[in-house]
Formats: C-alpha cells, structure tokens, sequence
C-alpha cells in the first residue's frame, strides 16, 4: 500500500527539520512508541503498541535512516517489524519532507508499506484507516512539540491504494 500525507505546521521549517533530525525524540510523537533506542549511526530498534480493528500488536523492530539531507531537508528511512504473537511482518520505506508553507512548514510523507503473512489479513480499509489515524497523531504531537496545540492535517492528505 502507498500513503499520501500533507500537513501544515506552524513552526519555521528549520525549527521543522530540527525536529526531525533527532530521531529518538520526534518518534515518541508517534502515538504507541514505547521505546526506542540508537544501535548504530543510521540504525534504531523500537516498540510500537497500537491496536488495528480488534487485535493490539506489540510490534518490535529496526529503522534504518537511509538519507538525511538538510539541504533539501529530507528524510527517508526503512522501517521492518513484526509482532511476537501474530505471524507476518510490516516493512514500510518512507520519505519526510519539510517544505516552506504561508503558515509555516508543509510536511510531506509518502510511505510505501508492505504487511505480509497474518498481519496481512487485517485487509486494506482497516490499516489504511489506522494508518492515517496515526499519521494525523504525529502531527498534531509534532505541533505541539514545537509549541502549538491546534495542528492538523490538510484537507488534501490522502492514501492511495498499491500493492499489499
């Protein structure tokens, strides 16, 4: 599945992308985040506890930044994960941008996530609800991070179906 996601921050883009450059921190504005931790320069390994439907998952795993460029303030990272408990496992590669905005910064996300074995079977409306859920989570905990509490995504953030 690809996601398509835009949000607007009313934060200076730099203040934006300092955010984003420290990755142990801007993860726990991810809601269900319940650790992560530096393995190497490029490399976390993280907890995430999150309910799809009717199934909680603990999912552990390993990020690897592949890219942080601040000069064109992008941000692309891998991201694999299973769950103890449930057969299957999740590996999403995506790409954060900050761009100028008249109100501030644009957040830019586009994720292409692959859910294999029984983690799959959730089906698609399901994880792309949940997905964009937690999307519009991050934002508004990134928004208040950076001092505002009223952050929310644009109207236009969307997901587009791809394969599974």
């Amino acid at each position: 599945m690809e996601f398509e996601f835009r949000s607007s921050l009313p934060a200076p883009v730099d203040t934006v992308w300092a955010a984003l450059e420290d990755i142990e921190t801007v993860t726990l504005c991810i809601h269900g985040v319940v650790r992560v931790a530096r393995e190497e320069d490029n490399r976390y390994t993280g907890a995430l506890r999150i309910k799809v439907g009717p199934i909680a998952l603990e999912l552990g795993g390993l990020v690897t930044v592949e890219l942080l460029d601040a000069t064109t303030r992008t941000l692309r990272f891998l991201g694999e994960a299973k769950d103890r408990r449930v057969p299957g496992q999740i590996k999403s590669r995506a790409t954060l941008i900050v761009t100028e905005h008249a109100d501030g910064s644009e957040l830019y996300l586009h994720s292409d996530t692959h859910i294999l074995g029984k983690l799959g079977e959730f089906g698609q409306p399901v994880v792309r609800k949940k997905t964009e859920q937690v999307l519009r989570e991050f934002t508004e905990n990134l928004g208040q991070r950076l001092g505002d509490a009223g952050t929310a995504p644009d109207a236009n953030s969307n997901s587009t179906q791809g394969d599974q």
